[in-house]
């Protein structure tokens, strides 16, 4: 089967195909990221070392640390032809507005109606 030839063609439904493709991207993430921890020498979770870096996640260091490690699993993942896109920094939380809920008006209680709870 080439990688145009429709799924249907070679006699696999669409939604295996999407399910098996789906599992491959998550563990190419889950490899990628265990290789970049070997990159970085990271410490071995939950060690003493690895809490103190978790504790100091949020600071200045902890962002300049997490953007080497992103630029780290770019460079890996680019050199392996994974074609993921580059990234040095996290990108900034989006604010999400919201408008102020708008009251219902009640409904007119009959007084013989039985309560429910």
């Amino acid at each position: 089967m080439s990688e145009t030839e429709p799924a249907a063609v070679a006699g696999i439904p669409e939604t295996v195909l999407d399910d098996l493709a789906q599992t491959l991207a998550e563990k190419i993430d889950v490899l990628l990221d265990r290789l970049t921890d070997r990159a970085l020498a990271a410490p071995q979770a939950g060690s003493p070392a690895w809490k103190t870096q978790w504790r100091g996640r949020d600071s200045i260091d902890g962002h300049l640390e997490h953007s080497r490690r992103l630029y780290v699993r770019a460079v890996l993942a680019n050199r392996a032809g994974i074609g993921l896109a580059e990234a040095t920094a996290p990108a900034p939380a989006a604010v999400v507005r919201r408008t102020a809920p708008r009251t219902r008006p009640r409904a007119t209680v009959n007084a013989d109606q039985l309560a429910m709870f």
